[in-house]
C-alpha cells in the first residue's frame, strides 16, 4: 500500500510540475522540454563512450564540452535570450526563469529517486558470513553532554567483531572523563592536542584495527542493526564507502521539525538519485564507513578544511571509488534547537562546501573524473549558486509584483509551488517510511525557512570569495544534551520507539 501511495504523489507532483507551463509561452516550453532531453540523452551517451575508455585514455575534446554545468549554461543562455523577446514584463520574465529551472531539478531528481527505491526494493540479500572488522572512530572536542548517550548506543549495537575508539581532540571540558568511564566497556580512549576534527579522524585511523572504518559525531545515536546495515554494503568488493541514514530526533520546535524534513527530502530524493550513479555529493561524517584502504589511498582527511567528510567524498569520486548511501541503517542525530546555532551549523557548512569547490575545482574541468565531472559537482555548485540567488531575485520581484497589481499571478504561482513542495515532502516521508506529520511544515521551504537558508548560503559564498578560499573559523553550536525537557521528546523515549529493543551491553576486547 505504501508502493501505491508513493506512485500516486509521483504521478500527481509530476502532473503538477507541468503546471509550470501555464505560466510559460510556447517557445519556452518546447526549449524546457528540450533541456530536458539534451541532459537525459547527454549522460546515456557520456556513460556509453566512457565505459570503452580506460581511465588513463586521453578524453576527446568534446568530451570537455559535456559537463552537465556547460550544458546547463548554453541552454539556460538560449532560454533567456528566447523567452526575453516574447515575455512582455522583466518581472513575469524573471518568474518564469526560475520556475522552469526548479522544474527542470526536480524532472530529474524524483523519478530517478522512485527508481532507486523500486529497485532497492527488489535486491533480495541472503544472510551474509561477512563480519569484517569494524573500527568505529568518534572524535571528540568540548562534547561533555553528548557523548556518554552516543557510547551507550555504540555498544548496544548489535554487531559482533567491533571496536570503539573515542580521540579526544585536546577537549577543555569533562569529555575524557565521560569517555574513560566506557574504558571497562571496550572503548578505547585516545587524548591528544587539539588539532582539529581531521586530526582526530586521522589518529584513530592510525591506530584502529578494522577492515572497516567508521566514523560517528560524538553527538549521534545509531540504531542497534544499524552497522549489520552499514557492512552489508561492503560485501560488494567495488564500493569503497557506506553513508547512513541521518534522523533529526530532538524533533520538539518548529526548527528542529523543519530540519527534520529537510534531512529526509535531501537523503530520500536527492541522495537516492544520485545513487543510480554510483555517487554521493556527501558522505556524512555524523555516519559514514569507508574501506580503510580507500582512505588510505584517498590519502587521508586534509587539515583546515571545515568539511572534511566532504573532502574525502570528493577525493574518493574523483578516483573512481563507489559510494553508496544505506537508509536501513539509521543514526539520530541532534539539530540545533535555536535560529541563532542554526545559522552557524550551516555558515560552516556552506563555506566547508565552496571551499572544497574551490579546492577540487578540476573536477569541473577533467572528464577524466567521470560522475564527478559530469553530474554531482556541477548539480551542487548550480544549487547552491544559481538557486539561491534566484530565490532572493524572485523574492524581490514578488513584493514589486504586489505593488504594481501584477498580484494574481503571483499568487497562483506560490500555490503552485506550495502544493508542489507539499507532494515532494509526501513522496520522501513514504519512502522514508517517517513521520507524515512533517509535511505540514512544507510551504515554509517556500516563503520563511527557504529564504533563512538563501541567505546563509550566500554569505557562505561571499566570505569564502573574500578569504580567496582559505580556512574559515569552525562555528560551534550548542550542544542539548540530555537536559531536563519533557518525557515525550527525551533522547531515551526516542530511541525506544524508533530501535528494537536494547539488550545487554555486548563485550568487547579492548
Amino acid at each position: 500500500m505504501r508502493n501505491i501511495a508513493v506512485f500516486i504523489v509521483a504521478i500527481l507532483f509530476l502532473i503538477l510540475l507541468m503546471g509550470i507551463f501555464y505560466f510559460m509561452p510556447v517557445e519556452s516550453v518546447w526549449i524546457a522540454l528540450g533541456a530536458l532531453a539534451v541532459i537525459v540523452i547527454f549522460h546515456f551517451l557520456s556513460r556509453l563512450v566512457k565505459g570503452k575508455q580506460s581511465r588513463e585514455s586521453k578524453p576527446s575534446q568534446w568530451q570537455n564540452l559535456t559537463s552537465l554545468l556547460v550544458i546547463f549554461v548554453i541552454i539556460f543562455i538560449i532560454f533567456v535570450v528566447t523567452l526575453w523577446e516574447v515575455v512582455p514584463s522583466a518581472l513575469i520574465y524573471v518568474l518564469m526563469v526560475s520556475l522552469v529551472f526548479t522544474m527542470l531539478i526536480n524532472f530529474l531528481t524524483v523519478p530517478l529517486a522512485i527508481f532507486h527505491k523500486i529497485k532497492q526494493q527488489k535486491e533480495v540479500f541472503q544472510p551474509s558470513s561477512y563480519k569484517p572488522r569494524v573500527s568505529i572512530i568518534v572524535p571528540a572536542f568540548n562534547e561533555e553532554k553528548v557523548l556518554a548517550r552516543t557510547l551507550e548506543t555504540l555498544i548496544e549495537a548489535d554487531y559482533p567483531n567491533k571496536e570503539i575508539i573515542v580521540v579526544d581532540d585536546g577537549s577543555k571540558d569533562n569529555t575524557y572523563s565521560v569517555a574513560t568511564e566506557f574504558s571497562h566497556r571496550g572503548v578505547k580512549v585516545v587524548r591528544r592536542l587539539n588539532g582539529g576534527k581531521f586530526a582526530a579522524l586521522n589518529t584513530g585511523i592510525a591506530i584502529c584495527s578494522g577492515e572497516i572504518v567508521m566514523t560517528v559525531d560524538a553527538d549521534s545515536m545509531i540504531a542497534r542493526g544499524a552497522i549489520n546495515e552499514m557492512v552489508r554494503g561492503f560485501e560488494d568488493p567495488r564500493v569503497a564507502g557506506v553513508a547512513g541514514n541521518l534522523k533529526v530526533f530532538n524533533r520538539n520546535n518548529l526548527l528542529t521539525n523543519l530540519q527534520a524534513l529537510e534531512y529526509i527530502v535531501q537523503i530520500q530524493i536527492v541522495r537516492r538519485a544520485f545513487e543510480n550513479f554510483g555517487s554521493l555529493t556527501v558522505a556524512s561524517g555524523a555516519f559514514s564507513a569507508f574501506r580503510k584502504s580507500a582512505l588510505e589511498e584517498a590519502g587521508y582527511y586534509d587539515p583546515d578544511y571545515l568539511l572534511e567528510d566532504f573532502d574525502i567524498t570528493i577525493k574518493m569520486l574523483k578516483a573512481h571509488q563507489i559510494l553508496h548511501g544505506s537508509n536501513e541503517a539509521v543514526c539520530y542525530t541532534e539539530a540545533p534547537e535555536t535560529i541563532k546555532d542554526v545559522y552557524r551549523q550551516r555558515l560552516s557548512w556552506f563555506r566547508g562546501d565552496f571551499q572544497n569547490f574551490w579546492k577540487h575545482r578540476d573536477a569541473f574541468f577533467n572528464p577524466r573524473f567521470g560522475i564527478m565531472n559530469k553530474l554531482t559537482f556541477p548539480y551542487m555548485l548550480l544549487s547552491m549558486t544559481l538557486v539561491p540567488l534566484a530565490s532572493l531575485v524572485v523574492m524581490v520581484t514578488s513584493v514589486i509584483m504586489i505593488i504594481d497589481g501584477e498580484w494574481m499571478t503571483l499568487v497562483m504561482a506560490f500555490a503552485l509551488f506550495a502544493v508542489l513542495q507539499l507532494l515532494l515532502s509526501i513522496i520522501a516521508i513514504l519512502v522514508a517510511e517517517d513521520d507524515l506529520k512533517l509535511a505540514l511544515y512544507s510551504p515554509l521551504f517556500i516563503v520563511g525557512y527557504k529564504q533563512f537558508l538563501d541567505f546563509t548560503m550566500i554569505k557562505a559564498m561571499i566570505d569564502i570569495i573574500i578569504a580567496g578560499g582559505t580556512y574559515l573559523k569552525r562555528e560551534r553550536v550548542t550542544r542539548i544534551g540530555d537536559a531536563p525537557r519533557s518525557e515525550q521528546s527525551s533522547p531515551a523515549k526516542v530511541l525506544l520507539e524508533l530501535q528494537a529493543k536494547p539488550s545487554k551491553g555486548l563485550e568487547i576486547d579492548s
